[in-house]
């Protein structure tokens, strides 16, 4: 390789710089390297027709060039130049005998123009040869340092979202965008149209790219119905802009099996790249925004910068302003006396429950009910006269003079232009009018209080109620109901949420009759679950919707996002609400955003999202549904998990067809293994255990409410019936007795169906169960009721026990009353009674807490029969237990208990009694039958009585058709000649 200097033009350079034109011996190539006052430049030998025997062969030229020394790697061939003269070692083409040398070996010395030599005009170069240098070590590059932002700067963090490259339909999956069309090219097509470079595992991951219209259109037109854009050529020719943007769709974004994405949109295109390149500058600037950080942390703490941030106002201060309080007087001025005898006396600290210090002589300040904050003050208006004052005198009047005694005076009276002037004056206007509802108000009282009512009589109940009577009164604070998921409908069950303070639960099914209900049997009609918020009571805060109406329905106690509930189809369903809760957060966003958007629109809807098999379900509606906390069930057998366990996974169904089943939440243990569902719906939810039920009669018992013991691992369970028959059985049989009776005892309770049965929250084995007229409390496994209360004249439809008062039952019926019967002050009837609805009452539920000892309310969920969800509060002396309350009940309970032994212990003689009566009346019967002679009169006989009967039936026919003749002649349909 040889260098000359360039002879045109260089006498128009400047003298410190200079320009080497390499030329390659081997293929004739040339390249420039310039500039070489103190940087580094680079050449690549230029290509050119070869002309020597190694054709083909490619030498790539290097130079470097760092102040005063150059350097040039050709094809492995290292060239030094050193204060301006330059050794050169050509490299050339290997020969293979020459294999087994030094790679980049100096084989061949060349001349090479002297630099300093170059620069003069017509001097020619010399040529020097030197051994080869060691490379000089490359620049250090200065480091990366980030631009100042200004006061304006908004951090990454604060930005606005970006838009979402697709859209969510109402289920909360992901939908292709207006103007975007996922389709699914086979291998063939994106070979045709040019993207076989898309994808995140080909070189460079690029994931979108163009494609013309035309290349398009060309496949459609050359392929036909065969070709994959053939059922979106309408929309291709359509789209509003050239070329078309395509993109790869890796991880199929939509769930349906597509891999790719077309634009025909320009809009959206456009959003695609602003999101795209506004990702990269967000990128960007957070790894500025860190390194920024990281230069600050690493300042010196004096030469940190303390960035005063203006003030931005969002409103705290006016909050602030509102919370604030201010004095509106002046100060009072107390002074507060103490005799000096009492100053420096011992004194002894110490601390006191509130509960002690409340009923304590010793509490100073006792709280008490002011009764002047009750009262309203009415403004009174009082009668005047319009007359100077009168007095009465005495006046002794001596001789003489004549004194007058007395005087009389003339009322003042206003004319006519006065009155004029009064009523037509603006403060009587202005009086009128403040004082108009006032009266109105006071018009209507009168309109409405019962002149006939009986005050004295009241006077007894006055007396009875201790405390204020305020605090003795039931009362309502607040309603929910629906235009469109409960409006006249039955409120069949009421749910508090066990994690959530004010938000309750309830079901809605249609009030239909039986044969309403067997015409539409088989179609499915969806049913919902209305989630009620006590911050807001006109919309529901979601709803869960079900495939067959629910009866009943619960929340998992230890994992309140799973809720099962018994449809009337006998099929059981469940919910998760743990994948849910982003998606009610993002419509509850959306919904505050657009407060226009309908009702419907703004109310979330949950599906559930596993059901049970038919053919594994109850053939009836479900009734009742029970969890089993801490229970675990293996091949039938029900053992405890352990002490302290939070797990819940199995809960128990009963239904009108005899059976009570146990279910599994764990539904995907339920396929075998190896196995996998393709989708939820591919699982075969069925009960792990049943229990089949029998009645008095020896058939299915048809079960409306279930309880558990509170052992559950002793399998003793107690049910209900629609026949007023009450069961007591075991469902977890012992070793040894694998086919016992599941039945142990089954006794008739009521006359009509039992609506409520529930186990007492303070003795385990007291019982209460509600039917027809009467409710009854029972011991556990006795044929023969503890209490029966008397029968009621409204038709009872539930109850339940209070939860902190052991002896308070509450009770609904169908005139829409609230009962409360205190068995330990009144047996014989209510203590209270409260009438809070003019539809009856179907279900009730107290709020989840509710037995705690510190509540300071009490609030009881009633459904009625109308659609409505009403939450009343209940008084002081209903929520507080009255002391040794328990024991009072326990000793209630042990007398009834003995009253019954007793009432079986003379059961003998009472019947040896009657009897002994019956057998003395028979005997008396005979003696005076023996004392009549007469003859007995002969009894026809069966013949005789069927042939009276057959001749009074004759009879009445013929008298029918003479009627019936009469009545055709009247009204002309036959004339009198004609024959009967």
């Amino acid at each position: 390789m040889e260098g000359t200097s360039e002879e045109d033009g260089a006498g128009e350079r400047p003298a410190s710089t200079s320009e080497i034109v390499i030329e390659s011996a081997e293929n004739g190539s040339s390249g420039v390297a310039g500039d070489l006052d103190g940087q580094n430049v680079e050449s690549q030998a230029l290509n050119s027709q070869p002309e020597d025997p190694h054709e083909g062969q490619h030498v790539d030229s290097k130079i470097t060039a760092d102040g005063e020394n150059v350097t040039q790697i050709e094809n492995g061939a290292e060239i030094v130049e050193t204060s301006g003269v330059v050794e050169e070692a050509e490299s050339v083409p290997k020969d293979p005998a020459n294999e087994g040398q030094e790679e980049g070996a100096l084989t061949q010395p060349t001349e090479v123009l002297d630099e300093t030599a170059a620069v003069k005009e017509g001097e020619e170069a010399s040529v020097v040869q030197m051994e080869e240098p060691a490379a000089p070590p490359p620049p250090d590059l200065p480091p990366y340092i980030p631009p100042e932002v200004g006061p304006d700067y908004i951090p990454v963090a604060r930005l606005p979202p970006l838009p979402l490259p697709y859209a969510l339909n109402e289920d909360g999956r992901k939908i292709p965008l207006h103007g975007v069309e996922s389709i699914f090219l086979t291998g063939s097509t994106v070979e045709i149209i040019g993207i076989t470079h898309l994808g995140g595992d080909k070189e460079g991951g690029k994931l979108a790219d163009f494609v013309y219209k035309e290349k398009i259109l060309q496949d459609i037109q050359f392929r036909g119905a065969i070709s994959d854009f053939h059922v979106i050529k309408t929309k291709v020719l359509e789209s509003d802009f050239d070329p078309l943007l395509i993109k790869i769709n890796e991880e199929d974004a939509y769930g349906d099996g597509n891999n790719f994405e077309l634009v025909l949109s320009k809009e959206v295109a456009d959003v695609w790249n602003y999101i795209e390149e506004e990702t990269a500058r967000r990128q960007q600037l957070r790894i500025d925004e860190e390194l920024r950080a990281a230069i600050e942390r690493a300042k010196p703490r004096s030469q940190k910068k303390r960035i005063v941030k203006p003030w931005n106002s969002r409103g705290s201060e006016l909050e602030i302003e509102e919370a604030s309080v201010f004095a509106k007087r002046e100060p009072l001025q107390m002074v507060i006396q103490r005799r000096r005898r009492e100053f420096y006396q011992a004194f002894k600290l110490t601390d006191k429950d509130a509960h002690e210090l409340w009923n304590s002589s010793q509490m100073e300040c006792r709280p008490f009910k002011d009764p002047n904050f009750d009262l309203r003050h009415l403004e009174q208006e009082r009668g005047v006269q319009a007359v100077p004052e009168t007095s009465s005198i005495a006046i002794q009047a001596g001789g003489g003079r004549p004194i007058t005694s007395s005087n009389q005076t003339v009322p003042l009276e206003l004319t006519a232009v006065q009155k004029q002037e009064v009523l037509g004056s603006q403060d009587l206007s202005k009086f009128f009018d403040r004082v108009m509802y006032q009266c109105e108000e006071a018009l209507i009282q009168n309109e409405v209080t019962n002149i006939f009512r009986d005050d004295f009589a009241s006077l007894a109940e006055d007396d009875a109620v201790s405390g204020n009577r305020k605090e003795a009164n039931i009362t309502e604070v607040q309603s929910f109901t629906h235009l469109t998921y409960s409006k006249n409908k039955v409120v069949s069950a009421v749910q508090w949420l066990p994690h959530r303070k004010g938000v309750v639960a309830v079901a809605c099914t249609e009030a239909a009759s039986y044969a309403e209900r067997v015409a539409k049997a088989g179609r499915p009609a969806h049913a919902y679950i209305l989630i009620w918020n006590f911050k807001d009571p006109i919309h529901p805060e979601f709803v869960l919707q079900a495939p067959f109406e629910t009866a009943a329905f619960q929340y998992n106690p230890f994992n309140p996002d799973i809720i099962t509930a018994g449809c009337y189809n006998g099929q059981v369903v469940m919910w998760d609400m743990s994948s849910e809760h982003e998606r009610i957060a993002a419509m509850k966003y959306s919904k505050s955003k657009d407060p226009d958007a309908g009702d419907e629109a703004q109310i979330p809807v949950v599906k559930w999202r596993f059901s049970s098999a038919v053919e594994f379900s109850h053939h009836s509606h479900i009734t009742d549904l029970v969890w089993m906390p801490g229970i675990d069930c293996n091949r039938g057998r029900f053992t405890r998990l352990g002490e302290g366990s939070k797990e819940c996974n199995f809960f128990a169904t009963t239904g009108g067809d005899g059976k009570v089943n146990f279910w599994d939440i764990r539904v995907d243990r339920l396929m075998k293994k190896g196995r996998k569902a393709a989708d939820d719906s591919d699982l075969v939810w069925k009960p792990v255990h049943t229990v089949a039920l029998v009645s008095l009669l020896g058939m299915e018992l048809g079960g409306t409410k279930l309880c558990f013991h509170h052992e559950m691992e002793k399998g003793i369970f107690n049910i209900a019936s629609f026949d007023g028959e009450l069961l007591h059985g075991q469902y977890n049989k012992p070793e040894g007795d694998e086919h016992g009776e599941d039945t142990k005892l089954c006794i008739q309770a009521h006359v009509g169906p039992v609506m409520a049965l529930e186990r007492s929250p303070f003795f385990d084995n007291i019982l209460l169960s509600v039917g027809d007229w009467s409710f009854q409390i029972w011991r556990e496994g006795q044929a023969v009721p503890l209490f029966q209360s008397g029968y009621a004249s409204e038709y009872y439809t539930c109850g339940c026990w209070s939860p902190t008062r052991p002896a308070v039952i509450y009770l609904v019926d169908t005139s829409g009353n609230l009962e409360v019967w205190d068995v330990l002050d009144r047996s014989h009837e209510p203590s209270m009674r409260a009438t809070l609805s003019s539809s009856p009452f179907m279900s009730m539920s107290f709020m989840a807490g509710s037995a705690a000892p510190n509540q300071t309310q009490q609030l009881l969920a009633l459904g009625d029969a109308a659609g409505s969800l009403r939450i009343v509060e209940l008084p002081r002396n209903l929520r507080r237990p009255v002391p040794n309350e328990v024991k009072l009940m326990g000793n209630f309970l042990e007398r009834e208990t003995n009253r019954m032994g007793d009432v079986a212990a003379r059961a003998p003689a009472r019947t040896a009694a009657l009897k002994a009566a019956e057998e003395r009346k028979k005997a008396k019967e005979e003696a005076e039958a023996a004392k009549d002679k007469e003859p007995a009169v002969p009894q026809p006989t069966a013949k005789q009585v069927a042939a009276k009967a057959l001749e009074f039936d004759e009879k009445a026919e013929a008298e029918y058709y003479k009627l019936e003749h009469a009545f055709k002649i009247k009204l002309g349909l036959l004339s009198e000649e004609e024959p009967n």
